[in-house]
């Protein structure tokens, strides 16, 4: 009997424990949704307006205020034209057959005639204008994007190398990853990458990191980015992000220099002994440096990722239009 009862305390107390599990997996769910909802809000609000909305706008200004000016001119030239009538004229007179009418008339028709051809030649020499500011600025894009891509390319393979830890497959050109500080314990091993001979992974990371950032900020400093304000975006993100971070990664390499041999196997220790779910804000010292370096990886990772994603979009529309064209 006793057994028995112990088997069935036992059994309404696992029922009891997956209650509350079910219970709290609901209640993070809804907590996980409830921010994603914020999150969005938040991006929708601070969503950038690209420069050529405000073009548009400055635009559509300028042909109402020319248009009113016209529109202004003729119901003056045709109150004229009633006074004239009423007043001017002698009783019994033919208004039909006087110069004065006529002229009058003319000159309002006139102005309508200005309001509409003014109005469509604006419309139409924007049009043109904006269609082609766009294509020169994808032109351009697409010219500085030849030579960001192999650097984008290049760093991929160094920072997978780098977060991969040796007798694990390296996937070379993988943009978003869920790597952690653990995962750089090998940091300061030579890398595996063949033209990267005499570097560790860390100095082979760094090498290709600053190249890549030179070509973007190459690429932020020669174009206005009016209609692709995303690229923009991402771009500066990943600037922003290695101003920040350079510093950390300058210390996180120069650990692994001659001369700092003690230094690096306390770091790697370190590194191999943080608990999982670890925040920046609960470590001190060099171990934080690290864990600052791996912020701007994921940051870096997230910049890239949007960059390839407008990048992807405006091929596709060039190439839409070169099919257009044939």
């Amino acid at each position: 009997m006793a057994s028995l009862d112990r088997a069935s305390r036992e059994e309404e107390q696992k029922k009891r424990n997956a209650k509350k599990q079910q219970k709290a997996e609901k209640q993070q769910n809804r907590e996980v949704k409830t921010q994603n909802n914020k999150r969005k809000k938040e991006v929708r609000s601070m969503q950038k307006v690209s420069a050529a909305h405000y073009e548009t706008r400055s635009m559509f200004r300028t042909m109402i205020l020319s248009a009113g000016v016209l529109l202004i001119a003729f119901v003056v030239f045709e109150l004229l034209l009633i006074v004239w009538k009423m007043f001017l004229l002698p009783e019994g007179a033919d208004y039909t057959r006087e110069d004065t009418y006529w002229h009058l008339l003319n000159i309002a028709d006139t102005c309508v005639g200005f309001v509409i051809g003014l109005t469509a030649m604006d419309a139409l020499n924007y049009m043109n204008d904006n269609q082609k500011a766009r294509r020169e600025e994808q032109r351009a894009i697409i010219r500085h994007n030849r030579i960001v891509k192999p650097c984008i390319e290049m760093y991929l393979a160094r920072k997978n190398s780098l977060i991969t830890p040796d007798g694990q497959s390296v996937q070379i050109f993988q943009v978003v990853t869920n790597a952690n500080v653990r995962d750089l314990k090998d940091m300061y091993e030579p890398s595996s990458i063949n033209s990267d001979a005499g570097k560790t992974k860390i100095e082979a990371y760094h090498y290709y990191l600053k190249k890549l950032n030179t070509a973007f900020l190459n690429m932020a400093e020669d174009i206005n980015f009016d209609y692709n304000p995303e690229i923009c975006d991402a771009m500066m993100k990943f600037l922003n992000e290695t101003t920040y971070g350079m510093a950390a990664a300058d210390a996180v390499m120069n650990f692994g220099r001659e001369g700092n041999r003690t230094q690096k196997m306390a770091i790697i220790r370190k590194i191999k002994e943080v608990p999982d779910g670890t925040e920046i804000a609960d470590v001190e010292g060099d171990l934080s440096t690290v864990f600052i370096f791996m912020h701007m990886i994921h940051a870096h990772e997230d910049a890239l990722k949007a960059y390839l994603k407008v990048i992807e979009e405006i091929d596709t529309e060039t190439q839409k239009r070169r099919m257009k064209l044939r």
